[in-house]
C-alpha cells in the first residue's frame, strides 16, 4: 500500500516550497552549509581559505550578469568540490531549483553520485534535512528534495541533454567529453539550451583541465590572457572575459601569474628527485626567489584579472576589461592548493624521461594537461620532419646486412592492390631501449604461378591464396647476414601483415594465418588493421570471425586474431623517434643504399590540426606505415616491458662464432644462427633495382 502524505509532513515541506531564495554569496553559503567528507564517517566544513581562487568563480554562478562560468585548471585545485558539489549544495539550501550534472561517462556519474554527493549530503545537516524521505526520490542518477527541486546526474548523451529544462547545468571534466554528442553538437551548446527558458537566472558551469592539443603551433597571442587555439574548454575560455590568477611578489609587490615559465632551479639537474627539490618560483619583475612554503599566503592575496586589466604594486586595477556574458577563469599548476611544486616538477621530468626513452607522449601529455593545467603541443608538430635531413644522416653499411647493435629482426608487410599489385616488405632490426635500424626493404611482385610460355605471373594477393606462400619463403623463413660477420645470419623473430585492402585480401589473409597455424608458426605471424574506433588502448585484440572477446577456446577452434591499431598514436611515436638526431635510445638508423624515394615515403604524411595523420595527396607512405607496424609488433612481443639489465633470450646481444667452420656454428642456449644460404629464383625486387634472394630456415 502506498505511503500517504501526512498533515505534519505537508506543513514541514510547504515553507521550503514557498520560501524566497536566500540572498547569500555562493561561497559564503557553501562555507556555512557544506561539510566535506573526509573518509568513513568524518567531515569538515568547506574552507574557502584553502583554495581562495575558486571563490570568485563560485560567486559568479549566482550572478545575472553572466550566462555561463568557465573554469580551466589542473587537478588538485579543489575546483570540483567548490564549483560542482558546492553549487549543488547552494541550490539545495539557498535557491531550490532543478539542476543537471553531467559527468564524462556513466561510470563516473555513478561514482560521483555515490562517493561524493551521497556522502556530502548526509554529512551536511542543512542538506540532509531537505532530502526527500521517499525511497524512490533518491537513487543513483535522480534525487528529489522536499521543496520539489530535482537533481539529475547523467553523462554525455543526447537523451539526457535534450528536451528537459533546467535552471542550472554543470559539466565536469569537459575536455574528456566527445566533441560531438551523438551527432547533435558540442556539449556546451546542448547544455546552454536547457537553461534558455530561465533567461538571465539560468546558468551553465563548465570546469576541466585542458585535454585537447593546440591546433596551430604557429599561433601568436593577440592579447595577454588569450589561450592557444584548441577545441574544448579553452575555446570556451577564449569566448569569455579571460581572467587569469595573479600573485603579488613578496619582495617587490608587483603582480605576476604563477605559471610554468616562472618555475626555475631544476632545469640543469639530471636527477629528477634532486631537481624537483631544488625548484622554486622566480618573480619575473625583480628575480626574487619564492619558495613552495609561501604558496598558501600568496594565494590568500591573489587576484583575478580580466583580459585588458593591469594591477600595480598597491593593488590598484586599471585598464579596459574584456566584456562577455561568459565569466571565464584559467589558472596553472603552481598555484594548485593540493599539489606541491616539487611534485609538479618531478612528474614533468619523469614524463620527459619516459618520452625520451620510448617516444610515447601519453604520459607527458597527461602531466602537462592535468598537473600543469596547460594545453599540449604534440612533439611531432614542434619540428617538421624533412626527408633530406633524414637521408643526410644515413650511415655506410653493407647492403641488406644486419648492423652491429641489432638484437632481433621483425618484418612488416603492406599489401598493395590495383594495377601495381605487390607485397611491400620492410625489415627492422631492434636493439636496446628503442634504438632501431632499417635492415631491408623490397617488393614481392612475381608469383610462383606461370603463364602459357612458362613466364612468372604477377602476384594477386586478393585473387590467389597460394601467392601468400611467398610471405613464408621470402619473409618469415628468410635470414639476413650480419654486417660484421657475413657467415652468420639472423632470422626473423616475427612478421606483421596489413590485412586490409581490396576485396579478397582480408579473406586470404585469414586463410594464410590459418595455414601458418597448421604449420605451427602462427605465433610469429600477426594480422594488423587500423582501428576505426578511438580508444585509449594502443592495440586491441579482436576475433572478427567469432567474437570481440579473445579467449583460448575460441582460438583453438581456428578463429583468427586481428590486432586493431590506434595508428595516430603509433605514428606520433615513430615521428618522435625520427626527430632524434643523435644515436642512442629511440634513434632510427638508415643504411646509405636506400634511395630518396624511401625518405619521401617516410615523411609524406602530415599531422593535421585535428591530431590525425593524413596524406596531403596521392604520394606513397609505405615506409612510414611499415615502421608503425614494426613498433606495434614489438610492443605485442613485450618489448616495452624488457629489463635491459637482464633481457629475455630473444633480445640479448647476438653471439657470434669466434672460431670453427660455417657448417658448425656455436651452440647457443636460445638462439641459433646459420651460414648465409644460397639464393633461388627471383621473386622479389628492390625499389628501383631488382633483387632475388630466397631462403628457408627459422628459429631452432
Amino acid at each position: 500500500m502506498a505511503k500517504r502524505a501526512s498533515a505534519r509532513g505537508i506543513r514541514r515541506d510547504v515553507p521550503g516550497i514557498l520560501r524566497a531564495p536566500r540572498r547569500m554569496l555562493v561561497a559564503d553559503a557553501v562555507s556555512q552549509y557544506m561539510r566535506v567528507p573526509m573518509g568513513a564517517g568524518n567531515s569538515v566544513p568547506w574552507d574557502p581559505n584553502l583554495a581562495p581562487y575558486v571563490v570568485d568563480p563560485m560567486n559568479c554562478l549566482a550572478s545575472r550578469e553572466y550566462d555561463a562560468v568557465i573554469f580551466v585548471g589542473p587537478s588538485r585545485t579543489g575546483k570540483t568540490i567548490g564549483l560542482i558539489d558546492g553549487w549543488i549544495v547552494y541550490n539545495v539550501v539557498c535557491d531550490p531549483s532543478d539542476m543537471l550534472l553531467i559527468q564524462m561517462t556513466e561510470e563516473k556519474a555513478r561514482e560521483h553520485s555515490k562517493k561524493r554527493l551521497d556522502r556530502t549530503f548526509r554529512s551536511s545537516p542543512e542538506v540532509a534535512k531537505r532530502l526527500s524521505p521517499r525511497r524512490n526520490d533518491n537513487n543513483v542518477y535522480d534525487r528529489t528534495f522536499r521543496a520539489g527541486n530535482y537533481l539529475k546526474i547523467g553523462w554525455p548523451s543526447i537523451n539526457i541533454m535534450s528536451s528537459s529544462d533546467y535552471k542550472c547545468v554543470a559539466l565536469t571534466d569537459y575536455d574528456r567529453f566527445p566533441e560531438d554528442i551523438d551527432g547533435e553538437g558540442d556539449a556546451f551548446t546542448l547544455a546552454s539550451k536547457r537553461t534558455t527558458t530561465f533567461m538571465s537566472s539560468g546558468m551553465t558551469l563548465v570546469e576541466s583541465s585542458p585535454g585537447r592539443d593546440i591546433r596551430d603551433t604557429k599561433w601568436r597571442r593577440s592579447s595577454l590572457h588569450e589561450a592557444p587555439p584548441t577545441t574544448g574548454i579553452l575555446s570556451l575560455y577564449n569566448r569569455g572575459d579571460r581572467r587569469r590568477w595573479y600573485w603579488p611578489c613578496p619582495h617587490c609587490g608587483e603582480h605576476f601569474q604563477p605559471a610554468k615559465d616562472v618555475v626555475q632551479g631544476y632545469q640543469n639537474i639530471a636527477d629528477p628527485v634532486v631537481a624537483s627539490e631544488a625548484a622554486f618560483i622566480e618573480c619575473p619583475h625583480c628575480r626574487g626567489k619564492i619558495t613552495a612554503g609561501q604558496k598558501r599566503a600568496l594565494n590568500q592575496k591573489g587576484v583575478w584579472l580580466r583580459d585588458g586589466e593591469q594591477i600595480d604594486r598597491h593593488g590598484t586595477v586599471t585598464g579596459t576589461a574584456r566584456r562577455s556574458r561568459i565569466a571565464s577563469f584559467w589558472m596553472e599548476g603552481p598555484a594548485a592548493a593540493y599539489q606541491t611544486l616539487s611534485q609538479l616538477v618531478y612528474k614533468l621530468l619523469s614524463a620527459q624521461q619516459d618520452y625520451e626513452a620510448n617516444g610515447s607522449e601519453e604520459t607527458l601529455k597527461a602531466v602537462i594537461n592535468t598537473d600543469w593545467g596547460l594545453p599540449y603541443i604534440p612533439q611531432s608538430s614542434v619540428e617538421q620532419r624533412k626527408s633530406e635531413t633524414l637521408m643526410a644522416r644515413a650511415s655506410t653499411v653493407t647492403k641488406r646486412t644486419v648492423p652491429d647493435g641489432v638484437r632481433f629482426l621483425v618484418a612488416t608487410v603492406d599489401v598493395q592492390g590495383g594495377r601495381n599489385r605487390r607485397f611491400v616488405v620492410q625489415v627492422i632490426g631492434y636493439g636496446a631501449h628503442g634504438e632501431r635500424w632499417v635492415v631491408d626493404r623490397y617488393n614481392i611482385k612475381q608469383s610462383m604461378r606461370t603463364g602459357p610460355n612458362g613466364e612468372s605471373l604477377p602476384i594477386d594477393p586478393a585473387g590467389y591464396l597460394e601467392d601468400w606462400d611467398l610471405l613464408r619463403t621470402d619473409v618469415l623463413d628468410k635470414q639476413w647476414p650480419l654486417n660484421s660477420n657475413p657467415g652468420v645470419s639472423l632470422p626473423v623473430l616475427a612478421m606483421a601483415v596489413d590485412s586490409g585492402g581490396e576485396d579478397g585480401v582480408t579473406g586470404n589473409a585469414y586463410e594464410f594465418w590459418r595455414q601458418c597455424r597448421r604449420d605451427g608458426v602462427h605465433k610469429r605471424v600477426y594480422l594488423f588493421k587500423g582501428d576505426s574506433t578511438t580508444r585509449s588502448k594502443l592495440i586491441t585484440k579482436s576475433l572478427p570471425d567469432n567474437t570481440d572477446r579473445p579467449n583460448r577456446r575460441a582460438e583453438a577452434r581456428g578463429d583468427v586474431p586481428l590486432y586493431l591499431l590506434q595508428t595516430n598514436m603509433l605514428k606520433d611515436r615513430i615521428s618522435n623517434a625520427l626527430q632524434r638526431d643523435t644515436p642512442g635510445a629511440n634513434y632510427v638508423h638508415f643504411p646509405d643504399w636506400l634511395g630518396e624515394w624511401f625518405y619521401d615515403e617516410l615523411t609524406y604524411e602530415e599531422r593535421g590540426a585535428d591530431g590525425k595523420w593524413t596524406k596531403p595527396g596521392k604520394g606513397a607512405n609505405e615506409a612510414f606505415d611499415l615502421m608503425v607496424y614494426a613498433h606495434a609488433l614489438v610492443i605485442l612481443r613485450g618489448y616495452e616491458r624488457i629489463n635491459w639489465v637482464k633481457p629475455p633470450s630473444w633480445a640479448q646481444p647476438i653471439a657470434q662464432p669466434t672460431s670453427g667452420t660455417q657448417s658448425e656454428p656455436p651452440a647457443l642456449p636460445a638462439r641459433s644462427y646459420h651460414p648465409k644460404p644460397k639464393t633461388t629464383r627471383a621473386r622479389t625486387e628492390d625499389k628501383p633495382s631488382a633483387w632475388a634472394p630466397s631462403t628457408s630456415g627459422g628459429w631452432v
